[in-house]
């Protein structure tokens, strides 16, 4: 209950919001996760069963470290689920799916091994951010190396020195 910025919304839609967060944050930590395999899994289907065997994206992966870690600083009462998920999901980025010459693959078949090694410049600012903000959250040091290294990752060899800005990959493809 940190923030409490509340744009002059109505508190009953204030409510509303959370409690809907708090149901995904709960439905999400019971299924996300793949015990199996580890990594969390791509989607839930209609039925909210986890399709464990749907090829995942690394940018995916990011993004529950970062939801999981901003449900944490957002008061959810199933933080120490969310902190479980949040130190698993860092190590499984930091030590699964890392491409050999550098940086994050772009997709992975479920148990891990990589279907495209693109490394993707929209992956890596994912992993910044959920290591960055997992860091922040939890203070898991495995938060802070995986944000440096992506960071270290762009600025090396994603970035155009002869253009200015940033490549999409590092096979050139057109930017989106």
């Amino acid at each position: 209950q940190k923030h409490r910025h509340t744009l002059g919304l109505p508190q009953s839609l204030i409510e509303q919001s959370r409690d809907w967060l708090w149901t995904a944050f709960e439905v999400w930590s019971e299924k996300a996760w793949d015990p199996e395999n580890g990594g969390f899994v791509e989607q839930l289907s209609m039925d909210g069963i986890p399709d464990v065997a749907a090829d995942r994206r690394v940018r995916v992966q990011a993004r529950q470290v970062f939801t999981f870690a901003k449900a944490i600083e957002m008061g959810w009462p199933g933080a120490d689920k969310a902190r479980a998920l949040v130190d698993q999901g860092l190590d499984y980025i930091d030590t699964k799916i890392r491409h050999p010459d550098g940086g994050w693959v772009h997709t992975i078949k479920p148990d891990g091994t990589p279907i495209d090694e693109k490394r993707d410049l929209y992956d890596h600012a994912f992993i910044t951010l959920a290591g960055a903000t997992a860091y922040q959250i939890t203070g898991n040091e495995t938060g802070l190396k995986i944000a440096r290294n992506a960071q270290e990752f762009i600025q090396t060899r994603l970035k155009d020195d002869e253009f200015g800005g940033w490549q999409e990959d590092l096979g050139l493809t057109q930017p989106r």
